[in-house]
């Protein structure tokens, strides 16, 4: 949102002092917004006494061409003149689908220039795309900045070859190197450091190479002016703001250094780690070991490692697996170094099927974390193992075993139930509650939340059963409901709807939440189920209520 915005502000608000005001109501026509009460508050940020939005302009740059498109587009085809209607969706989602194939023909370039071999410039960025998260942030989050930035990284490390190693036009390379570098800083700021392996291709060349060689005047103008072109236009933005040409606008957001366990979990860890998620990535780092005869691949490995550590320090911790879809020109590079390292051996093949067998192996993981399968903040390794093949929808809330400072649990199997119950369907024993055309609510329990919760920590509860709902059984509330005394404190209904209930068959399901503020220990926790449209059978077996105090160890938050 905040990327974009600023060309909406500009040419169709005329909001010359960003102040963003026309934004939650422009939005909401289109789109539904659950995480903020107002939209805005998702990228605009306080700063010196007024909001600014903290995201950098350089994106919006790239983008313009595109929403010129998108807005002829929306007058000639009679939509919304606004923003955000269907052709400027479209052109966003054009856009960053435009910026993937320039980077992957321009790794590809790279890659053909380095080792000179068109299997393996054809591909790896053919592998690499659909083999990580580039695939994710080109196909389902195009809008955010991680395509623009690989791109231009790409063209950055493809015209730095050329500077290094062509007898010509040194000085045109070198102005399309610092073009594409300014893009880079002004999209996101902290990818400079990636570029810092552009040294990998470093050969010592005379300053009077630059200027003694012909060069077309006009194209050297032009290649200055653009330069001037891509700073001009983002220091503007963020002077325009903050009052000030540099300027971190990401107010409030801090790297944790103590936080090292993040590292491991970014590497191998069942939240997100490459490892389980992203293995292709895995193998490129292992190009590690060929630095000893080959030293110039630190230039490449060691701004990876940097980024790694810097953003696993970062409170958003497991942003790692995105941010390095900006680097994946470097992890072309270092996975070209590990082919080649096979290539002489009996094992290539081996190698070769491997790097391949990367790519459905990570689509299967992308669909399901898309699919909530997984949770790329709490899945853990039993939860991971066991819904490895996993396609269907689930309901999950997982809870790490290793961050769980306290716990209580209470299990009812309904075996002493007199009421409500059913033997027709178990999943274990010789009853099982019943929701059907009479029994409208079912399993109405009550617990008190423990005393443990007042500590500090993070606070988890979790409800999960066994549950065989039959035909036209589509929508059934499971309900939390937290009481003090006689007052509600909080209502909040899960909704197991008909595309999430599997007929036939028994199906467990969990359902949690982090513990609402206005809760304390000794207040009560009253569940139940409850059949709306008082339709057919539904049966629940062995619900299990969970309360957790946990360390936070796995969880994204500013504090």
């Amino acid at each position: 949102l905040g990327y974009y915005a600023y060309l909406p502000a500009r040419f169709i608000y005329g909001d010359r002092s960003l102040e963003f005001h026309w934004f939650d109501t422009v939005f909401n026509r289109h789109y539904d917004n659950h995480l903020f009460a107002n939209p805005s508050e998702n990228f605009m940020v306080k700063f010196a006494g007024k909001h600014i939005n903290k995201y950098y302009p350089g994106q919006s740059f790239l983008q313009t061409p595109f929403f010129g498109l998108a807005h002829f587009a929306a007058i000639v085809f009679h939509y919304p003149v606004d923003g955000f209607s269907f052709p400027y969706q479209l052109g966003v989602a054009l856009a960053a689908i435009f910026y993937a194939l320039v980077g992957l023909f321009f790794c590809s370039q790279l890659l053909l220039s380095v080792f000179n071999n068109r299997f393996t410039a054809v591909l790896l960025p053919l592998v690499l795309f659909f083999g990580s998260n580039l695939f994710t942030y080109t196909i389902f989050n195009g809008c955010y900045s991680h395509v623009y930035s690989f791109c231009f990284i790409s063209l950055t490390f493809y015209t730095s070859y050329l500077f290094f190693n062509s007898p010509h036009h040194k000085l045109r390379y070198l102005l399309l190197v610092l073009i594409c570098s300014a893009v880079v800083a002004t999209v996101r700021p902290l990818n400079v450091i990636l570029l810092a392996g552009t040294l990998y291709f470093f050969k010592p060349f005379q300053l009077k190479e630059l200027v003694l060689q012909k060069e077309n005047k006009l194209v050297i103008l032009g290649l200055i002016s653009l330069i001037c072109l891509v700073v001009i236009y983002s220091l503007n933005i963020i002077y325009i703001q903050t009052h000030s040409f540099f300027i971190n606008t990401y107010v409030g957001e801090s790297f944790y250094v103590k936080n090292w366990i993040h590292i491991l979990d970014n590497l191998v860890g069942f939240q997100y780690g490459m490892l389980w998620y992203t293995p292709l990535l895995f193998i490129s780092l292992a190009s590690v070991f060929f630095t000893v005869r080959h030293p110039k691949l630190l230039f490449l490995i060691i701004p990876l490692i940097a980024v790694i550590f810097i953003y696993s320090f970062w409170w958003y911790w497991n942003i790692v697996s995105r941010v390095l879809v900006d680097s994946t020109t470097l992890l072309a590079l270092l996975l070209g170094q590990v082919i080649l390292y096979f290539k002489s051996k009996k094992s290539y093949r081996a190698a070769l099927i491997a790097i391949l067998l990367c790519v459905p192996f990570f689509q299967l993981k992308a669909y399901q974390l898309r699919k909530g399968i997984l949770d790329n903040n709490y899945t853990y390794c039993k939860y991971y193992v066991a819904n490895f093949f996993t396609l269907h929808s689930v309901n999950v809330f997982p809870v790490n075993p290793r961050t769980v400072l306290e716990k209580e649990e209470y299990f009812q199997d309904f075996e002493q139930m007199n009421t409500q119950f059913s033997r027709k369907r178990t999943f274990e024993g010789q009853k099982a509650a019943l929701l059907d055309e009479r029994n409208e609510f079912a399993c109405t329990t009550s617990y008190p939340v423990p005393l443990f919760m007042n500590r500090e920590g993070f606070k988890k509860i979790k409800a999960s059963f066994w549950i065989y709902p039959t035909k036209e059984v589509d929508n059934i509330h499971f309900i939390f409901t937290f009481v003090r005394k006689d007052s509600v404190l909080a209502y909040i209904p899960f909704y197991i709807k008909e595309d999430n209930l599997r007929r036939y068959r028994w199906e467990y399901k969990e359902f949690g939440l982090d513990m609402p503020e206005v809760v304390k220990g000794g207040d009560i926790l009253k569940i139940y189920f409850w059949n709306p449209e008082h339709k057919n059978e539904a049966f629940i077996d062995n619900l299990k209520q969970e309360f957790f105090l946990t360390n936070g160890l796995d969880e994204i938050t500013l504090n």
